[in-house]
Order: C-alpha cells, then structure tokens, then sequence
C-alpha cells in the first residue's frame, strides 16, 4: 500500500505539470478547487480504483476457470451455450467468492438473531460464507451456472458495493469465453492448485493446466 501510494505521489507531480485526458487528472483537478478532494483522498481513490479494477478481476478469472474445470457438466454447457455467460458468471463469483472477508464499523446497535452488536465495534463479515447460506440459495455447494435469482455478495451490497464491479463483470464476461474458444482442449494438469495465503483475497498463485 506504501509502495502504491507513492508510486500515485509520483504520478499526481507528473499529471499535474502535464494532464490529460484520463480519471487521476479528474480527480487532480477536482482536488485543486480547494474543497473537493485533498492530496491524500486523490490518492486514497487512485489506489482504491486500482485494486478495485485489478484485484478482484485477477482473482474471479482464475477462480472461475479453476471452478469450471472442476465441474466438467457446467463447462460443456457454458461451451454448448456461450450468450449464458453473464449468469455463468454471477454464479462463479458467489461460489468461489474473490473476496472472502470484509470488515464494518457499527454506527449504531445491532442484533442479530441472539447475538447483539454494539455501537463502534468491528465487526467481521464473511462474504464467502454468505455466498453459500443455505437458506438463501438452494444446494449452496452446487455449481449452476443457470441459477436463478443469484443475489450474491460477492462485491458487497449497498453503499459499500464495490466501485470495480462493472468492470470486473465485463472483463469476466470477455475474457473466459475467449479462453474457452481459443483452447478448446484446456483441462486441469496433475498438482494441486495453490492459493494465496490472505485471509481477505480468494485467489490462485498456480494452476497447471493443459490445452
């Protein structure tokens, strides 16, 4: 986070002695009117972006090849019907969820079932479990690529859903069934996929494969 910050320090001097047509000159911009946007929350948004259109794409292209290999019924279907990729899609995100964790500070008490929160604790919401809750979808630990009424929380909800999501969708949307159609042979290679040791982020470091 240090070494991005700075690199976006860098980039704002850059921009700022030369800008153009682009979203950090945006944001300069808006923090030079004065009340707008601070140095510090021009490059607080810069690195949130960055994450946020990378991150969580990286991680649910991988997660949903990695998931579809392993489910050979849902990858002839999505090859037999590649137009059903938006709900394909969805449906990779909630089942292997590229954020798993998030947290929230309460701004007021909650209760929840028996448990009571209170006012200024810190609370940990786990997004991949929510993905799998039983009374919210049926047969949770089933891949469907067809699943209907798919109200994941993969990306969050409400005002803290997350800004990347469109862009991660569209790249998903593009990205595996071109994958799919330029390798048609692609299948899991001997070895164990290997997963990054976070506790926030769900995402492969390996995959074997053949194609």
């Amino acid at each position: 986070m240090v070494e991005f910050s700075d690199y976006f320090r860098e980039l704002v001097d850059d921009k700022r002695r030369a800008s153009s047509d682009d979203l950090l000159s945006a944001l300069i911009a808006a923090e030079e009117q004065g009340d707008r946007l601070s140095l510090d929350d021009v490059i607080a948004n810069a690195v949130l972006l960055l994450f946020a259109g990378h991150e969580t794409t990286v991680n649910l292209i991988g997660n949903g090849v990695y998931s579809l290999l392993r489910h050979p019924d849902q990858l002839a279907m999505l090859r037999q019907h590649p137009d059903w990729i938006k709900g394909a899609v969805e449906e990779l995100m909630r089942f292997e969820s590229p954020i798993q964790t998030t947290t929230r500070q309460l701004a007021e008490d909650v209760t929840w079932g028996s448990q009571t929160m209170r006012e200024g604790e810190i609370v940990l919401l786990v997004l991949g479990a929510a993905n799998r809750d039983p009374e919210q979808f049926r047969d949770p630990d089933r891949l469907d690529i067809t699943r209907a009424d798919n109200r994941h929380l993969a990306f969050g909800a409400g005002i803290h859903f997350c800004v990347g999501a469109p862009l991660s969708r569209l790249e998903a949307q593009i990205v595996i069934p071109m994958l799919l159609r330029r390798m048609p042979n692609l299948q899991l290679a001997d070895g164990p996929p290997e997963w990054r040791r976070l506790e926030s982020w769900r995402g492969l470091t390996k995959l074997a494969l053949t194609f």
